[in-house]
């Protein structure tokens, strides 16, 4: 189980396992976590009885008394059962997606690459290598393992007997769930839309269907998956191809693909292609037509090796950017796995940055670069994984690379956190108000305070474009939630500020 599984599921059983009301503070200090991270926690506590259809159960929040579970009878045991699940997870969306990959892992033949599967569901390698986990736990039930070798691609290992039992239960695993979307064998959804559409206009669309058939077929046979791009490419020149052949159009000499050798793997796979379309179709496929069709392959791989000698960065340090995410998501509640651009900004930095160290040990600047006070816990958290850096890099941070890790941190916390939009309303004069603007904005990053106003400017903002009101004088009427900081001092009004952001939204 990953540990952002884990603290969660302490939070809800410890709120099952005290009857009424918990504080903020006291979730901190058991978890060992800021009251920022449980606030994380407790949205995702929110998202997830909804992904598992446990509306019934409810976080009750109250302003100065704290936290409470209303779970009774059997909502309570359904949800400890839940909660004590081997399998566990927090996975939003995802249930599906781990449940059709668990049917491509135990009735294909062929292995599958971590790149097809990812391309296949629209996910990041992050979040199939994530599902893999998963997958692995249940496989192991009936002793069967999965490999995954680089590459290469996945594969279960295990006994015929072991196999079919797996199978079974995987049936047994698909009826507990809601109907989903059946999974196609010919995934004309890869076409992008606009040509689709228009080759609908033209050709049969059962016959497209075929045409994507048969190159995902080649797609198995040669392990590789085309960009959506290319896959349009090729889709439309066969579709097209097929066609005037049936009408007996067939591309005269003057015009075929220069004589030259073509690559042996480019070549075998357009004749797998062309042997396809001819019994499929019941037409003989040229000479040059089956070059043709080599020749967008070629043009295909060009392309896919220049982007993957850029993009490729060594398994270790894939597993580094992988373990060092979920080890600081465990520790914020942040939600940094679902950033893309973390995980591949993180990975080129790794692997760019760990050279740099290796090669030039101690010559780097060691005095550490002033960090915003708010990415303080990011920092904490970071330098706590050194020991996982130095397990898959072969060194330890220096200063100057944990202050760039923070970074990258801090920046998806930025780009990911839905803040609350708050107006300020004080009676006070404006430089001290707007000092007290600043103030709050530093301490509380996960409010956004829109503008400040006099009470007597309230009525003329609009209600839309802000989520509640923050106050240091008394108001008679206010049509959004109100958080009173009056005769506070500074650290008491941010602290009534978090437990307001938690407490009383």
């Amino acid at each position: 189980m990953r540990h952002s599984e884990e603290t969660l599921r302490k939070i809800l059983n410890y709120l099952l396992d005290n009857e009424g009301f918990v504080t903020l503070d006291a979730l901190s200090e058991v978890l060992n976590i800021s009251k920022r991270s449980v606030q994380n926690y407790l949205n995702k506590a929110e998202l997830w009885f909804d992904e598992h259809d446990i509306s019934d159960v409810q976080l009750v929040k109250k302003q100065g008394c704290g936290i409470a579970l209303s779970a009774g009878g059997e909502n309570e045991g359904k949800l400890r059962s839940l909660l004590n699940s081997r399998y566990f997870t927090l996975a939003d969306g995802s249930v599906d997606r781990r449940i059709e990959l668990l049917r491509m892992l135990v009735l294909s033949r062929d292995e599958l690459t971590i790149q097809f599967l990812a391309d296949q569901f629209y996910v990041s390698r992050f979040t199939i290598l994530s599902d893999l986990d998963w997958a692995e736990a249940w496989l192991s039930r009936f002793k069967l393992k999965l490999f995954k070798t680089q590459r290469r691609g996945i594969g279960i290992v295990g006994d015929e007997v072991s196999r079919r039992a797996a199978i079974a239960a995987y049936f047994d695993l698909k009826e507990q769930k809601e109907p989903y979307s059946e999974y196609y064998s010919a995934n004309v959804y890869r076409l992008a839309i606009d040509r689709l559409q228009k080759m609908e206009e033209i050709y049969n669309e059962a016959d497209i269907k075929k045409v994507c058939s048969i190159i995902e077929e080649a797609e198995k046979e040669f392990d590789f998956y085309m960009d959506n791009e290319y896959y349009t490419s090729l889709v439309t020149h066969i579709t097209i191809s097929v066609y005037r052949l049936r009408n007996g159009c067939t591309i005269q000499k003057e015009f075929m693909p220069p004589e030259g050798d073509f690559p042996q793997m480019e070549m075998n796979t357009s004749m797998f292609i062309a042997k396809r379309l001819e019994e499929t179709f019941s037409i003989k496929l040229p000479d040059s037509e089956c070059k043709y069709i080599c020749i967008h392959l070629m043009s295909y791989n060009t392309f896919h090796e220049e982007n993957e000698n850029e993009r490729r960065v060594p398994e270790n340090i894939e597993m580094l950017t992988i373990h060092l995410i979920e080890a600081v998501e465990a520790a914020t509640g942040c939600t940094f796995s679902a950033d893309k651009l973390l995980f591949f900004g993180l990975a080129h930095h790794l692997k760019n940055s760990i050279y740099q160290q290796k090669q030039t040990p101690g010559i780097r600047s060691s005095q550490r670069e002033e960090l915003p006070a708010e990415y303080k816990e990011i920092y904490e958290n970071v330098k706590k994984q050194e020991k996982l850096y130095r397990e898959f890099s072969g060194i330890a941070p220096d200063e100057q690379e944990l202050v760039s890790l923070t970074l990258y941190f801090a920046l998806s916390q930025e780009r990911t956190t839905s803040r609350k939009r708050a107006l300020l309303v004080s009676g006070m004069g404006i430089i001290r108000l707007r000092k007290l603007c600043e103030y709050l904005g530093k301490k509380l990053p996960q409010i956004h305070i829109i503008d400040m106003c006099s009470p007597y400017q309230l009525p003329l903002y609009p209600e839309n474009s802000y989520d509640f009101i923050i106050t240091t004088v008394q108001l008679e009427k206010a049509e959004k939630p109100v958080a009173d900081i009056s005769h506070r001092t500074k650290a008491q009004m941010v602290g009534d500020l978090e437990e307001f952001c938690v407490l009383g939204m």
